[in-house]
């Protein structure tokens, strides 16, 4: 399934990554909450980048649109699987690929890595598309320079619900000036809506032909066009034995650093908000019912806030003021309540 980077409730989601350790990332709680360090650096992240977040009953397919904005690059889930299965997950520091590796874990798939987008594969089929990859790359590079232009062209991919495989396909290939055979092959489905960043052009039909154990195989053709006939995905390499993985990080966050900034958007209760927050700066959160209650104000009163390149007292300012409440720092507790 392809995932959209938006939030189940139709509202953007803010998500990013840490890149400099003034500046912490951390990611929201079920389908209102989103909380992000401001990133910079390169489009594609590293194993090792750092992810804190924090999920709760997330679909699977929604899960993926977030993770695709902290990969910085697709992140598809098998059509095998089951777009929403609950994701819950509470990562603190904890690197990518680790992340990725435990939330497909828990859903019985697999993490396939490729070139420029990420694959959770159902399990029989995991290794194939990555074996279809290198398989591609041999072919392309038999081809003249030519035709290894026009497949590497670069554009998005959006489409409706309901849109069948067969006809993207083939208008993807027309629209390259591609000679695709085989088209017939590909099974009779409606896909979801999806809205896929830009990627090479044979690197996006492969994307999609996966879903079916498919790939194109090319071939220099006449008159310098490029043609290229659909097949089946190469049985995967046999299995080795995996690394051990490395040890989640447990415990409270640690506090944030002096100068830490952060960006927030956040549409939720109270005290969700200050329970995922708290958590995330290492500290204990503490909402003062008796207080609220005094001034009329449920615990679960929704808080909405969006702030950029804020402090850590800029940050709780924008929470907890539109309410007229206040908060305080005493020791490891982060401490919100009403003046009298």
């Amino acid at each position: 399934m392809f995932a959209s980077s938006s939030s189940p409730c139709g509202r953007p989601l803010a998500s990013g990554r840490a890149t400099d350790p003034t500046r912490r990332a951390i990611a929201g709680a079920a389908c209102w909450l989103a909380i992000a360090g401001a990133s910079a650096g390169d489009a594609i992240p590293n194993a090792d980048t750092p992810v804190t977040a924090l999920w709760t009953a997330v679909p699977l397919r929604e899960w993926a649109g977030r993770m695709t904005t902290l990969a910085g690059r697709p992140v598809v889930v098998d059509r095998r699987l089951d777009p929403d299965a609950p994701v819950t997950r509470d990562c603190r520091d904890e690197p990518l690929d680790q992340v990725l590796a435990g939330v497909a874990g828990d859903v019985g798939a697999a993490v396939e890595p490729m070139r420029s987008w990420i694959r959770i594969a159902a399990p029989e089929s995991s290794g194939r598309a990555a074996a279809g990859e290198r398989a591609r790359a041999a072919e392309l590079a038999t081809l003249s320079p030519d035709a290894r232009r026009i497949l590497a062209v670069r554009r998005g991919w959006t489409w409706a619900d309901g849109a069948r495989p067969r006809d993207l396909v083939s208008a993807a290939a027309a629209e390259g000036g591609v000679v695709l055979a085989g088209v017939d092959a590909v099974p009779h489905d409606h896909l979801p809506a999806a809205t896929l960043s830009a990627l090479p052009l044979a690197e996006r039909l492969d994307l999609l032909l996966a879903h079916y154990d498919q790939r194109v195989s090319w071939i220099a053709a006449d008159e310098g066009r490029v043609a290229g006939t659909i097949v089946a995905l190469p049985a995967a390499p046999p299995r080795t034995s995996a690394a051990a993985p490395r040890p989640a990080r447990r415990g409270p966050a640690p506090p944030a650093r002096d100068g830490t900034r952060f960006t927030l958007t956040l549409e939720a209760p109270l005290d969700e908000a200050v329970r995922a927050i708290g958590s995330q700066l290492g500290l204990e959160p503490s909402v003062d019912r008796e207080s609220l209650a005094a001034r009329g104000i449920l615990p679960g009163e929704i808080v909405r806030a969006n702030v950029a390149d804020a402090t850590r007292d800029q940050l709780l300012d924008a929470v907890v003021a539109p309410l007229g409440l206040r908060w305080r720092v005493d020791g490891s507790r982060l401490i919100v309540d009403a003046p009298p």
